[in-house]
């Protein structure tokens, strides 16, 4: 019997596939030093932690829950959406989901038909187009330039649309870039979008981590109504929390009401307990998050410096996430390192000769980069760096 024809479709996680071969080097004894974890390495604040151990002696949350999300969960979100975001909503507007890839992969269900397109700026996150293949849509990639900080523009965006366009998705902060838009450069996008009546999917989680200037405005501050925009956010990055599994939907209802009823029958309610962590960590503020943000940022710079000091590798201008995105394909070409074609190969290389793990840039869809998570402790940092400048040298 064959299986489900998404087989030939969909590929399994990019990310996770390096994760995995640096695991299994550990567990040989290699001393490998990981820089592509897309979290952040410190623990969750303990006030949540101490939060979820008394609601686990509560026995109604022992049991089923509400499949949008709890009460005083959706609350907190209304209040931070406010506070952080600019965007009024009510509880109406909201569904919590298991993370952030259970709401991308809702939303897409409930916005897609059968060859509908959405355009996807690349580079762009891993997911994004496998959860448009899996919702019976069609990706459609918009490449972007290294010379524009890998920004998109409208004249991009209108050389890729159909009359079958339905959905952009917009994230800035950006994973894998670490780009942050300006306002001016976001409002020329969301214009765009509301002119062509088109769906704005923006993902938010990583609102909370940009290191210079200020994060681009939600397109929800726009569109008040939310007729085009639907936001995706979550605990995960902001507050340490990717295990907890707690991200949500900011749509109108007519969505929202499409996302319950997936939801119903494919997971029901989010864990009480992980809801209850998540709401914690709303209702303490920012304060561990800005500690976060702080070493982040120490790391952020002193990764620059040292990759800028190596010949031949060039970063673009990240100032948010907790990512560089640096070009090596000097390295991928003209046989300059034996078997090395691609930034595939070339993190391929990096990680047996050198036991350094980076994501290469065709995960993301841009062959000749890597993507470096800064979200490692400074001793690993600096040590991972130190090689990666050896392997460079040793090449001579």
């Amino acid at each position: 019997m064959e299986i489900s024809k998404l087989n030939k479709l969909i590929t399994p996680s990019g990310t996770m596939a390096i994760s995995n071969k640096a695991r299994e080097l550990k567990e040989q004894g290699k001393p490998v030093i990981g820089f592509g974890a897309g979290e952040p390495d410190f623990p969750t604040p303990q006030y949540v932690v101490e939060d979820v151990q008394l609601a686990a002696e509560d026995t109604s949350n022992h049991k089923y829950s509400p499949v949008a999300g709890l009460d005083i969960l959706k609350e907190e979100i209304v209040r931070t959406s406010s506070l952080y975001s600019g965007i009024n909503i009510g509880k109406e507007n909201i569904v919590v989901s298991n993370g952030g890839k259970h709401a991308i992969l809702t939303t897409f269900m409930s916005l897609l038909n059968p060859g509908d397109e959405v355009l996807i700026p690349s580079p762009y996150w891993t997911t994004y187009p496998e959860a448009v293949k899996i919702s019976g849509g069609s990706p459609v990639i918009v490449n972007t330039e290294f010379d524009e900080d890998f920004k998109v523009n409208k004249d991009q965006l209108e050389a890729h649309k159909t009359s079958k366009t339905k959905v952009l998705v917009w994230v800035s902060p950006s994973n894998p870039t670490g780009v942050v838009y300006t306002k001016k450069e976001a409002e020329e996008i969301y214009n765009w979008a509301f002119e062509n009546n088109i769906w704005i999917l923006s993902d938010e989680l990583y609102e909370h981590l940009v290191y210079e200037g200020v994060t681009s405005p939600s397109p929800a501050q726009y569109d008040k109504e939310l007729k085009n925009t639907i936001v995706i956010n979550g605990v995960a990055k902001a507050y340490s929390m990717t295990g907890w599994r707690v991200g949500w939907i900011i749509a109108n209802k007519e969505v929202i009401d499409m996302a319950k009823k997936i939801q119903s029958h494919a997971t029901s309610n989010v864990s009480n307990l992980s809801q209850i962590a998540a709401y914690s960590a709303l209702k303490n503020g920012l304060d561990a998050t800005n500690m976060m943000k702080e070493s982040f940022n120490r790391r952020r710079i002193n990764a620059i410096n040292q990759f800028t000091q190596i010949e031949n590798v060039e970063l673009i201008k990240s100032t948010g996430a907790f990512y560089l995105f640096p070009n090596i394909s000097y390295y991928c070409t003209n046989n300059v390192i034996q078997g090395v074609n691609n930034s595939v190969d070339f993190c391929n290389w990096l990680l047996d000769e050198y036991y350094i793990a980076f994501v290469p840039g065709e995960v993301f869809g841009m062959n000749g980069f890597l993507r470096c998570s800064y979200a490692l402790s400074d001793a690993d940092l600096n040590e991972g760096l130190s090689r990666f400048a050896k392997a460079i040298k040793d090449i001579k």
